[in-house]
């Protein structure tokens, strides 16, 4: 994706959250995943039609996204956006867990390696 994964985990700005038939209001990817597991196929086809995507389009104007917008834009059933979306929540979850700044020296990697006890 073209934002580092840990963006994808944090909530969005309030002018961009998406609101949801019912006042389900979407904050985040997580959120948008909660959603989509409780809509109906009915209400999912009210933002999914045609070529209109509504939560491809949130995706882009919220994270600035345009390559998870893209392979969201290509999925036309609930039930695979859901598990399309959790494997990208996996994956920026791991990223973010593995994103640790390297040591700039020997003498940092030590100092790194004392404060842990080693």
């Amino acid at each position: 994706m073209d934002l580092e994964g840990s963006k994808l985990l944090e909530e969005v700005l309030p002018e961009d959250y998406l609101k949801l038939t019912g006042g389900v209001i979407v904050r985040s990817l997580s959120e948008l995943v909660e959603a989509l597991e409780k809509l109906s196929d009915e209400e999912f086809g009210l933002y999914v039609y045609g070529e209109h995507n509504d939560f491809a389009e949130w995706i882009l104007e919220a994270y600035w996204d345009d390559e998870l917008t893209g392979k969201i834009l290509g999925i036309r059933d609930r039930k695979k956006m859901v598990r399309f979306l959790k494997r990208v929540l996996k994956r920026a979850e791991r990223e973010s867990v593995l994103r640790i700044e390297a040591p700039k020296s020997k003498k940092s990697i030590l100092g790194i390696l004392r404060g842990v006890g080693i």
